[in-house]
């Protein structure tokens, strides 16, 4: 009942309406964006740069997984799309940005690191 007095009076000019806003409003304003550009926008645009960069770097004979979950071999490569053979004479043709993962280092082992990580197991 209070709050519509209030309402009232401020409507007919009887309370003046404070002007100004609390100075502490303002670094804590500033606080919460920045806490919300390091947290939330920057590791965004961290992912999708990485993501960009393994689109790009993509070769032909490697094998990936696509985020369907289709496990096969990129037989071509194109601007925007990659062929991927996941059975023999089974060609799939995706966009880049369908695949997720590639399994030709982290799965079958082949790369160019020296001997000595492996003997280590």
């Amino acid at each position: 009942m209070n709050n519509l007095l209030f309402l009232w009076q401020d409507a007919i000019g009887g309370v003046p309406a404070e002007s100004g806003t609390n100075p502490l409003l303002w670094p804590f304003m500033l606080m919460a964006l920045i806490i919300f550009y390091f947290f939330i926008i920057r590791p965004q645009q961290k992912e999708q740069k990485k993501q960009k960069n393994f689109s790009e770097n993509l070769k032909k004979g490697s094998k990936v997984i696509t985020i369907g979950g289709m496990h096969g071999t990129i037989a071509d490569l194109q601007e925007t799309e990659v062929s991927i053979i996941i059975a023999p004479k089974t060609v799939v043709t995706l966009q880049r940005s369908s695949i997720s993962l590639e399994l030709t280092n982290s799965v079958y082992g082949e790369s160019s690191k020296t001997g000595k990580e492996k003997s280590k197991v």
